[in-house]
């Protein structure tokens, strides 16, 4: 199971799936309704459309889009609904906040694996800076984030971009890559504290 590897938590990082279970059924609720209705709409005005208001093609085109992506959303929280939660190990690209439907809603994004989940402000502020490699659990469709963690010093890398690279050539390039990082951070390190020998001495 993946909840294995999810065992050294603290504070808001501890696994919620109660939480992750809320937000597909908010998204359920709202996405629904508005796929029926946008829906309707959408019927109503291409109905109106052929009758010769010529007019009514454009208020079909914006109910059949938002339509579709409403349903979209739908769709993709039933789906994770009856989904079990997968991992995706990956290193944070980016990180960012934006308002959402309303000017005083704010939301934090994270960016993974090409990847973007929605995370709690707490969350947000615990992950680490763009670069740093982390593990999540979260639903496959929304990706509704159960839990994080961040990588360890020891843990290999693994790609998992919608489960086709498990155990590969990726995993290999990615510890690789893991590798000579901490050897480079080492290096680094050592010339930060060498000191000069006085035992040798130069001549000028």
């Amino acid at each position: 199971m993946a909840e294995d590897r999810f065992r050294d938590w603290r504070g808001s990082q501890e696994p919620d799936e109660q939480r992750a279970r809320r937000a597909l059924l908010r998204s359920i609720g709202i996405w629904t309704p508005a796929f029926v209705l946008l829906t309707v709409g959408a019927v109503y005005m291409m109905v109106e459309a052929l009758d010769g208001n010529s007019g009514s093609w454009f208020g079909f085109s914006l109910f059949a889009l938002i339509g579709v992506l409403s349903g979209f959303s739908a769709l993709s929280a039933f789906r994770d609904w009856f989904s079990e939660p997968i991992e995706t190990t990956g290193r944070m690209a980016r990180k960012w906040r934006k308002f959402d439907l309303l000017i005083f809603f704010r939301a934090h994004y994270v960016l993974v694996s090409r990847r973007v989940y929605r995370v709690p402000r707490l969350i947000f502020e615990e992950m680490p800076e763009p670069g740093g490699w982390v593990y999540l659990l979260h639903y496959p469709h929304t990706n509704a984030l159960i839990a994080w963690r961040p990588l360890g010093e020891e843990e290999a890398p693994v790609e998992d971009e919608d489960g086709d690279q498990r155990g590969g050539s990726g995993e290999d390039d990615a510890w690789e890559q893991r590798r000579q990082e901490r050897e480079a951070e080492a290096a680094q390190a050592r010339e930060r504290v060498e000191l000069p020998s006085f035992g040798d001495r130069r001549d000028d």
